[in-house]
């Protein structure tokens, strides 16, 4: 399954690292070693790479040159995986080698290319029998193109069409409302999906969290990064800024559930790769610093709090541990679908304010 990778370029493996930096540290794919073992490995990278100046291009320049946190986290970094001639060519690299990865419960961390190769990432659970949530972190929604809403070359309505479908949800953070039709922002309400204005999440950073805790993948877009943070002068005026996206990078990282990460459309930029690094390295200790937690009704180990509205009642848990929040879809719920939520949901809930993820759920467990 990993016969699709090729090695490290020798420029990373003959420069000199300090024991304490990642380059030092982590387990690497070399012309003259060959695969390392996976046995205890928990994140494994791969990149996707042409032919154009791989060496400037390369994630690992930055990445490899900073310092491990104080964390028990074993890395492999796999190498490369070459375009293929077609783009279902790419497509199946991608897929089966993250496939072999989810099996041994290694995260596959892929860099590189287009935001379309989350469609390969998103195949790789087809023989896991399990639904899949998506969280696309993107100015755009990716339906379609200027002319139709659903367009064979997107690549979430390609998830959505085409069987098997195992798509669960999909969420869009940070999208940029001028940037996208009024119709995807409906069609995704009509689906009980949700999405999250840019503006709106800056504003409250620790939303995320919530957000992504029950995300089986998160295909991150570095155009959503503003561009005078990467220096790069085609990209978007507004977006995320250098420490905004670290931070859903991080909390990426914390969540249990999340099992592959996705990063496109890398900036050409010495900036851009500087920050991808970062984004890299919050995300391992976002994984470092995880604690599984899955509540259920009669758990000790929560607080219940109820709130009485003026037609429903919802339940909300708070862990008596982490002081995280989960809201019950509804009250015939067994409690192992539990919606994660922040502190400022039950504070608003009690103002008489729905919370508009509840609703959502609600609803759907209704159809």
């Amino acid at each position: 399954m990993l016969d699709f990778l090729y090695p490290i370029e020798d420029y990373f493996i003959n420069k000199s690292y300090f024991p304490q930096t990642i380059g030092g540290k982590i387990l690497k794919h070399t012309r003259k070693e060959g695969i390392p073992s996976l046995d205890g490995v928990q994140i494994a990278f791969f990149s996707l790479y042409n032919s154009e100046n791989i060496l400037k291009n390369s994630f690992r320049e930055y990445f490899y040159s900073l310092y491990l946190g104080n964390w028990g986290v074993s890395l492999a970094d796999l190498g490369n995986i070459p375009e293929g001639i077609t783009q279902e060519d790419t497509f199946l690299a991608i897929k089966e080698t993250s496939l072999y990865l989810l099996k041994r419960g290694i995260i596959p961390v892929l860099i590189g290319g287009n935001q379309d190769n989350t469609y390969a990432l998103y195949r790789a659970f087809d023989h896991l029998e399990q639904l899949v949530n998506i969280a696309s972190v993107s100015a755009f929604f990716d339906f379609g193109d200027d002319t139709e809403i659903f367009s064979e070359q997107s690549y979430v309505s390609r998830i959505l069409m085409e069987p098997p479908t195992n798509l669960q949800h999909f969420t869009n953070i940070g999208y940029q409302t001028y940037y996208n039709p009024q119709e995807s922002k409906d069609l995704l309400q009509k689906m009980y999906f949700e999405s999250y204005r840019l503006g709106e999440i800056t504003q409250y950073m620790e939303q995320v969290e919530p957000i992504l805790r029950n995300i089986d993948i998160m295909s991150l877009n570095m155009t959503s990064i503003q561009a005078s943070d990467i220096d790069e002068p085609e990209g978007l005026v507004n977006g995320f800024t250098g420490r905004e996206i670290c931070t859903i990078s991080r909390y990426a990282g914390l969540s249990s559930q999340l099992s592959v990460l996705g990063i496109s459309n890398i900036p050409n930029t010495v900036r851009g790769r500087m920050l991808l690094g970062e984004i890299l390295w919050y995300f391992i200790e976002g994984v470092n610093f995880r604690i599984k937690e899955f509540p259920t009704i009669n758990d000790t180990n929560y607080t219940k709090h109820i709130v009485l509205l003026e037609d429903f009642t919802i339940e909300f848990y708070k862990s008596n541990r982490t002081g995280r929040w989960w809201i019950l879809p509804n009250e015939d719920s067994l409690g192992t679908s539990m919606l994660p939520c922040t502190e400022k949901d039950y504070l608003r809930a009690c103002e008489g304010i729905i919370p508009e993820r509840w609703w959502n759920l609600y609803q759907k467990t209704l159809l």
